[in-house]
């Protein structure tokens, strides 16, 4: 199961990827010098809102380029929706040719419930860590306090004597939620219990059809008074997207002592359309150039292995290697932490 992959699995993905540019020149498939013919061929690709934004930003290249599928320019259009949206909207997933959720439990989950449309597996375009986070002044008293980032932080009301209002979303929701309840468990074997009530009582409403879940457990730091000392369940990415927005207020990522899991946002192809079938693999030859990746690190996500260019790593503030990993859950594990908040 491919829910978050090995180091030498994460590579092994990457060079696939990366190789694709060669295989898509010989199919035609990249720019040429021939102009394009009659109306375009457009595709519509379904991606996690989080990582929506830079997905549209390499297709908007993508397009000026003017790949060619059947003598027709490639018009790729990137639809922010989260996976229980995607899931639970047949209509819409007729009408889409590619599928980025955030993470590949999220494959699993779509053939378990018959959309056999959807691979098995697919090529991760992008990782970002699960991560705490809180303001930048609670990140000063907190080690000031000499306390600990570390997961055991959502078992407690307080640290160092700081009250903490702790934030995450619904397991059943979104990845992040997921992952804390699994790391949650893995530190403090038979307390995740505990923790599912606490963070109930702060989880914000479940996510929209276009909104991510690791966005919207940040909407509660807007106008949250510092006394509050929120502390939440988020990813490196959104912390970056939350900061490009909340000037001068930035909030900071904490990452935990004990490892984290990454999120792998899998590129799928679920079009039966032979040609939109070649156009979305088109697309995602483009995600292996270095312009895509580019965009993908100026908007906080780290290649496929975890790793990250020092040059975008100093600009975020986060490490360029990749984060200390927990012990990769078992089936079992994870349907338990998906769970654990209907207890």
């Amino acid at each position: 199961m491919n829910l978050w992959r090995r180091p030498a699995a994460w590579a092994a993905a990457a060079l696939v990827l990366s190789g694709a540019g060669g295989g898509a020149w010989a199919l035609g498939l990249l720019p040429g010098t021939a102009a394009c013919g009659g109306s375009a061929l457009r595709i519509t690709i379904a991606a996690q809102p989080e990582i929506a934004p830079a997905l549209q930003g390499v297709a908007d290249r993508f397009n000026v380029e003017e790949h060619r599928v059947a003598g027709r320019c490639v018009d790729a259009r990137v639809k922010p929706v989260s996976p229980t949206g995607y899931l639970g909207d047949a209509t819409l997933r007729a009408k889409t040719d590619a599928w980025v959720p955030e993470s590949s439990l999220w494959l699993e989950t779509a053939r378990d419930k018959g959309n056999t449309s959807v691979p098995a597996g697919g090529i991760p375009v992008a990782a970002t860590p699960v991560v705490l986070a809180t303001p930048r002044p609670v990140e000063a008293e907190f080690r000031d306090a000499d306390v600990d980032f570390g997961w055991e932080l959502l078992l407690k009301d307080k640290a160092g004597g700081i009250p903490l209002a702790r934030h995450a979303a619904d397991p059943a929701a979104g990845m992040s939620g997921t992952i804390a309840m699994i790391a949650i468990e893995q530190v403090a074997e038979g307390r995740a219990g505990d923790a599912a009530g606490a963070l109930r009582e702060n989880a914000p409403g479940r996510p929209d059809e276009t909104s991510g879940d690791s966005m919207t457990v940040l909407a509660d730091f807007i106008g949250a008074e510092r006394f509050a000392r929120p502390l939440a369940v988020t990813t490196e990415q959104a912390v970056v997207a939350y900061n490009d927005t909340h000037r001068p207020n930035p909030i900071v990522s904490l990452m935990p002592d004990e490892g984290t899991l990454l999120l792998d946002h899998p590129y799928v192809v679920t079009t039966a359309d032979r040609d939109r079938q070649d156009a979305a693999e088109a697309f995602k030859a483009a995600l292996g150039t270095r312009p895509a990746h580019d965009i993908l690190h100026r908007a906080g996500f780290r290649a496929p292995d975890g790793t990250l260019p020092a040059v975008y790593a100093d600009e975020h503030g986060f490490t360029a290697e990749p984060p200390p990993s927990l012990r990769l859950p078992t089936p079992e594990e994870i349907d338990e932490a998906r769970t654990s908040w209907e207890a």
